[in-house]
C-alpha cells in the first residue's frame, strides 16, 4: 500500500515539474532570443504532454496490476 501511495505521489511531482520546466524554460529562452511569447506557450505544451505521457505511463501500469491481480485470484479460486 505504502508504494502504491509514493508511486502516486511522485507522479504528482513529475506533473508539476514537467509543466514548471516547459514554462519557465521557454519563458528564459523568449528572453535569451526575444521571442516572446511564443517559446514560453510552446514549452508550456511540451510540458502539459510530458504531463499526460506521465499519466498515462501510470494508469497503464495499474491497469497491468489489476489485471494481473485478477488473473492470479482467478487462479487461485479454480485451484480450490
Amino acid at each position: 500500500m505504502w508504494r502504491v501511495a509514493a508511486e502516486t505521489s511522485a507522479v504528482g511531482i513529475e506533473i508539476s515539474a514537467a509543466v514548471a520546466i516547459g514554462y519557465f524554460g521557454g519563458e528564459y529562452l523568449d528572453s535569451k532570443f526575444h521571442s516572446t511569447p511564443w517559446l514560453k506557450w510552446i514549452g508550456l505544451g511540451a510540458g502539459i504532454g510530458a504531463a499526460i505521457k506521465a499519466l498515462v505511463r501510470v494508469t497503464r501500469k495499474y491497469k497491468r496490476a489489476l489485471a494481473d491481480d485478477a488473473a492470479k485470484d482467478q487462479k487461485d479460486n479454480d485451484q480450490k
